[in-house]
């Protein structure tokens, strides 16, 4: 069988009718397969696209939204938009990226459809400094007790009350980053922001977390 060149392929749609779709040699070749299957509306495609990426959709929405109807309704919702707007995704980043891009924007229109969330404020736990650079006061290095305890059901828990605290800006970077795992580029391309602004609210997410932590540790009453 002659393989279809490179540009454009023909395709039959759900009607029987031909359709043409760009054929992008940057996506995974299994990606590219389970893409032009949604595209036709196969139920199969539809269910391993849902198998496949349902648990970190929802676990990415969780942990932007804190409340478990609100994160399943939005990866339904994602879901929804992915089948619907298959034919608009260019292949120009993963498809991966492209899915949690609708994620994050969907728990994002969410949050500011409700009321103002409670956030706390991370300037407090940033490091100060004198005049010639130092630091203003000890800085004590806490992260072998964290690492030591890192298994501590209590301890997680507080992890995830501190994260929770941030503002939005500062927890989707965080999340996509060091919870996800994706590089700065992945997440930049993700939000719509530049490297050099994912690095700074990463940056300045991580200090607030260890201050946070390093209070919480010596003294865990206080918090």
């Amino acid at each position: 069988m002659k393989r279809a060149s490179a540009g454009t392929a023909p395709l039959r749609n759900a009607s029987g009718s031909a359709t043409r779709r760009a054929v992008h040699t940057g996506l995974r070749e299994k990606d590219a397969e389970l893409l032009s299957g949604v595209r036709l509306g196969a139920p199969a495609a539809i269910e391993a696209l849902f198998d496949r990426y349902h648990g970190k959709v929802v676990g990415l929405a969780m942990s932007i939204l804190k409340n478990n109807s609100d994160a399943e309704e939005a990866a339904q919702d994602v879901f929804l938009t992915v089948v619907r707007k298959a034919d608009t995704f260019k292949g120009n980043s993963a498809l991966y990226s492209w899915i949690y891009r609708i994620c994050v924007n969907a728990c994002l229109m969410r949050l500011r459809g409700k009321r103002r969330q409670e956030t706390v404020s991370i300037e407090e736990f940033m490091p100060v400094f004198t005049e010639d650079g130092m630091h203003a006061s000890p800085v004590e290095d806490w992260s072998k007790e964290v690492e030591r305890r890192m298994l501590d059901k209590e301890l997680g828990e507080m992890i995830r009350r501190f994260t929770g605290e941030l503002s939005e800006k500062y927890r989707v970077v965080f999340l996509l980053s060091d919870v996800e795992g994706l590089s700065n580029e992945k997440t930049a391309q993700i939000l719509g922001l530049t490297v050099p602004a994912v690095k700074s609210r990463l940056h300045r997410a991580r200090l607030y977390l260890r201050e946070r932590l390093a209070r919480y540790l010596r003294d865990e009453r206080v918090v």
